[in-house]
């Protein structure tokens, strides 16, 4: 059996330090931290107040642990350069999602397109777990058998209590939000890998998405890399946590494969 590599990302806020609210500076921040950032490791989200990191390949937990101690040192530093923070939870507390910008690219456009208002309200703030698994039918038993712990997942991760400045009584709003979106929440069972991708061809011929990526489930086959992607967390806050739940989900695959 070929060994499993990990990968994270994670979506934190820009926040102005005087105010506390979120604030619209991705562009300028990715333009100020260009001598920084390598490859993939920071990207746009779909409102100009997000930003989203991506860890190299790693071989185990500890190389994990690493990556998430340099991009979260990255971007606080680029952040305090300009009179920035960076913070990392699922929801912010008070800022209203109204008054976000959109980012100003095609990808995001179209989505504001496709889902208007369900798309406006996206000021949430994910974790994605990736696990390489090269075999497509072993990805798929295994994405089978993991739907079962993916609340269990959630509950360790919830970091999302309030939303406009209202406490809204449940541990995870953020997930309250993107369930909202068409194709999300526990994927059904697939058979094979083949009994998946003719899911993902009926979509697509009956004009109800454009591509794999348009499925947003809390757990899905990537469709781009030959991993599984666990999406169903909030934005961490503190770097033990994040390794920690990481290590669970690591363990978890490993006990299925």
């Amino acid at each position: 059996m070929e060994e499993l590599t990990l990968g994270i990302e994670e979506e934190y806020q820009i926040i102005d330090p005087e105010t506390r609210e979120l604030t619209s500076f991705v562009q300028q921040f990715l333009k100020e931290g260009r001598i920084f950032f390598k490859d993939d490791d920071v990207k746009p989200e779909l409102l100009q107040s997000q930003i989203e990191v991506g860890s190299r390949v790693c071989k185990d937990i500890k190389e994990l642990r690493q990556e998430v101690i340099r991009l979260r040192s990255m971007v606080a530093e680029v952040a305090d350069k300009n009179n920035r923070k960076i913070i990392a939870a699922g929801t912010h507390p008070l800022s209203h999602w109204s008054d976000q910008i959109v980012t100003d690219q095609s990808r995001y456009i179209q989505t504001l397109s496709d889902l208007k208002h369900l798309a406006r309200r996206l000021l949430i703030f994910g974790m994605h777990l990736h696990v390489g698994i090269p075999d497509n039918n072993l990805r798929i038993d295994i994405l089978n058998q993991i739907r079962y712990f993916l609340p269990h997942i959630l509950a360790l991760s919830t970091s999302s209590p309030f939303w406009i400045g209202r406490n809204t009584g449940l541990k995870s709003y953020r997930s309250v939000i993107f369930e909202d979106l068409p194709r999300t929440g526990i994927p059904e069972y697939f058979e094979s890998y083949g009994a998946y991708e003719r899911h993902v061809n009926i979509l697509v011929k009956t004009g109800s998405i454009e591509n794999a990526t348009k499925i947003w489930w809390d757990v899905r086959p990537h469709p781009k890399f030959p991993t599984i992607e666990i999406r169903i967390c909030d934005c961490v806050t503190r770097i033990d946590d994040v390794v920690a739940i990481a290590a669970q989900q690591f363990v978890m695959v490993l006990k299925d494969v």
